[in-house]
């Protein structure tokens, strides 16, 4: 294999590493926003003289319509600022996807049965099967000595268990990382690796994207009281309509 594939490869993986780390920032961020935004949406309510409470139970009918099964099925209450109708809209954060997919299974559709993973990816995922199996030989708990004293069990044990939990959620780069601590060689298949980073990382690059739109996280970016105020009314006028402020 060429040095100046190997180079490549690291290029990915990096960049790979970075966007997983990305995401979950933006998500860590737009969870720590979501108490500040209710708290500011209410103060607004009632420095406008609106009366909230009435408003959710007048326009019941209308919010639950804008709750949808592709929503509730995503568990991602983090609505975006230019969403259509089938987005959720409640404000505070849920339980947001921990994994992404790089098989794309949310957009493929339902009525072909069940995602076939393409051969790339069956064997991509099979070679870091073999690397985690590698690595289990070593960190198992069954396979460390009896002698090991229990802070440093509990150190390979966690390892082994953060390696098991990348592999079924396909964080491939853990693996070599944990293989890299314990000296196992890694998978040279450099170009077949470097295919597979390259979609991942877009499918990252685009859910950290649509996670900046959410309301929350535009909250989190604003420095002034007029901002924030600015953003609590477009999320009311997706809720409540247009005319909201039209009376």
């Amino acid at each position: 294999m060429s040095a100046s594939a190997k180079l490549r490869w690291k290029r990915y993986l990096n960049e790979l590493r970075f966007a997983h780390e990305e995401l979950q920032f933006v998500r860590d961020i737009s969870k720590e926003a979501s108490t500040e935004f209710q708290i500011h949406y209410e103060e607004f309510c009632v420095r406008n003289n609106i009366d909230l409470s009435a408003l959710n139970q007048q326009n019941s009918s209308r919010i639950q319509g804008l709750y949808t099964k592709k929503a509730r099925q995503n568990s991602n209450n983090n609505p975006p600022l230019e969403a259509q109708s089938d987005s959720a809209l409640v404000v505070h954060s849920g339980v947001l996807p921990e994994d992404i997919s790089s098989t794309m299974q949310e957009d493929y559709p339902k009525q072909l049965g069940e995602y076939q993973m393409t051969q790339d990816e069956l064997e991509i995922h099979e070679t870091f099967n073999k690397l985690f199996r590698k690595i289990a030989m070593i960190l198992h708990p069954d396979k460390l000595p009896r002698d090991m004293n229990i802070t440093e069990r509990k150190g390979k044990t966690k390892m082994f268990t953060d390696a098991k939990e990348a592999l079924e959620k396909k964080r491939y780069f853990v693996l070599l990382d944990t293989a890299e601590k314990l000296k196992i060689a890694t998978p040279r298949n450099y170009r077949q690796q470097i295919r597979w980073m390259k979609k991942e990382v877009k499918i990252l690059n685009d859910v950290i994207h649509k996670e900046k739109k959410t309301y929350n996280y535009v909250f989190s970016e604003c420095e002034e009281e007029a901002e924030k105020d600015q953003v609590i009314m477009r999320f009311m006028k997706q809720v409540f309509g247009p005319q909201i402020f039209q009376q």
